[in-house]
């Protein structure tokens, strides 16, 4: 994947987190409606498929609208918690470990 199309996609997955985290954003169809491309056009941009130089423009460009439209909201803070041999830590993100039954 070229690095533009790559930095495109990593923005629109951070989109797609802070819809999935509570944020009130624009959705994904919304974001697709603005920029003139089929919604399927971002999801294939997500799994790493090429998509056209002028889908990738138009992306970018509504994209930017919405981040400058979305410039003092709020985010929302997403508090994981791993355990290791340590013992239990907080943070702040996603965390993609899981914690099993057992391990509590």
């Amino acid at each position: 994947m070229v690095a533009a199309q790559k930095e495109l996609a990593q923005r629109i997955a951070l989109h797609q987190k802070r819809l999935r985290f509570g944020d009130e954003l624009q959705t994904m169809s919304s974001i697709a409606d603005r920029a003139g491309v089929h919604r399927d056009t971002l999801y294939a941009l997500l799994k790493g498929d090429r998509i056209s130089p002028r889908s990738q423009y138009a992306i970018d460009r509504a994209l930017r609208e919405i981040e400058a439209e979305n410039v003092g909201l709020t985010t929302s803070r997403v508090l994981n918690i791993t355990i290791d041999a340590n013992g239990p830590r907080l943070r702040f993100g996603a965390s993609t470990e899981r914690i099993l039954p057992g391990e509590i």
